[in-house]
């Protein structure tokens, strides 16, 4: 079973997922890693050179590769624990580009495409990553013990 994490920059997808990754012994894609690699070069340099809307292309086609078919959790954050997170945005262009009220806006005007992909959504504010993912793989425990 192929599962996804998503979320906002900041979540926790990158951390939990490496977590996950070892618990589970399956392979851990990361997509901003795999449009690197599409790119040939890092995503800030993307954003100076080509722009948002040609990352935004990349990240598709990247994701197209990567999930075949998933299960889908959601990992949200306030707005404010995002901000905390990021601090000056370095190697997240959009990021260092936004006021923590216009990260709030950008992030509410995301949540509904992150709904429509989740199963689950998870809080992580309070949460360490290694909770965070305790919390999925009992999810995945339950999931499995339902569909036999």
């Amino acid at each position: 079973m192929n599962l996804t994490l998503v979320g906002f920059m900041g979540s926790g997808k990158t951390t939990v997922s490496t977590l996950l990754g070892e618990a589970l012994q399956q392979p851990v894609y990361d997509l901003d890693d795999e449009v690197e690699k599409a790119a040939c070069k890092p995503i800030p340099q993307i954003f100076a050179d080509d722009g948002e809307a040609s990352f935004r292309d990349l990240e598709h086609s990247a994701l197209k590769e990567v999930v075949k078919r998933r299960q889908g959790i959601l990992l949200t954050a306030s707005p404010a624990e995002t901000a905390r997170r990021l601090g000056d945005g370095e190697g997240r262009p959009l990021a260092s580009k936004l006021t923590p009220a216009e990260l709030a806006d950008l992030q509410d005007a995301r949540r509904p495409a992150y709904d429509r992909c989740a199963d689950l959504t998870i809080r992580t504010d309070k949460l360490s990553p290694t909770a965070v993912a305790e919390l999925i793989i009992a999810f995945l425990r339950i999931h499995q013990d339902q569909s036999a």
